[in-house]
C-alpha cells in the first residue's frame, strides 16, 4: 500500500510543477499586456529636431490608465557607411489626465526610428510596445 501511494505522489509532482509554471506564464503575459498604447507626435509625422510625443494608455475595457510612469525611447542604429553614430532619445511622459502622457525631445536625424513605449505602475511594467516611426528631415 505504501509503495502504491509513493508512486501516485511521485506522478502528481510533475503535474503540479506544470500547473505552477503555466500560471506564472499567464500572469506574466497579463502584466505585460494590461494596457493599450496609442502614440502620436507633434509635428506629425515626427521630424528631425524638436518633437512632442503623446501617449494614450487605456486598459482592456478602454478606460484611461492614470498614475503610470511613461517613457518613449527612440533608437536609430549606427550607419558607419554614412559616418553616423548610433542615436538614442529618451522622453519621459508627464501625466496630463485621462490616460494621456506628454513629453518633448530632440531627434538627431530624419529616417526610420525604432521606438519603445514603456509604462510602469507601482514599479511593474504594464506595457512595453515596440513600433517604428519615420521622421522627416535630413540626416
Amino acid at each position: 500500500m505504501r509503495s502504491g501511494l509513493s508512486v501516485i505522489s511521485m506522478a502528481a509532482i510533475p503535474l503540479l510543477v506544470v500547473a505552477i509554471q503555466t500560471t506564472m506564464r499567464s500572469s506574466t503575459a497579463r502584466a505585460q499586456a494590461s494596457a493599450k498604447v496609442t502614440l502620436t507626435t507633434d509635428p506629425s509625422p515626427a521630424q528631425k529636431g524638436k518633437n512632442t510625443v503623446r501617449v494614450k494608455l487605456t486598459d482592456a475595457e478602454d478606460k484611461p490608465v492614470s498614475g503610470a510612469e511613461v517613457t518613449v525611447t527612440f533608437f536609430m542604429a549606427a550607419m558607419p557607411s554614412m559616418n553616423m553614430p548610433e542615436m538614442k532619445t529618451v522622453i519621459k511622459g508627464e501625466g496630463k489626465g485621462a490616460g494621456m502622457y506628454e513629453g518633448e525631445g530632440e531627434l538627431g536625424s530624419g529616417g526610420m526610428w525604432q521606438v519603445t513605449v514603456t509604462a510602469k505602475q507601482k514599479g511593474k511594467t504594464i506595457v512595453a510596445k515596440k513600433l517604428t516611426v519615420k521622421a522627416t528631415g535630413g540626416m
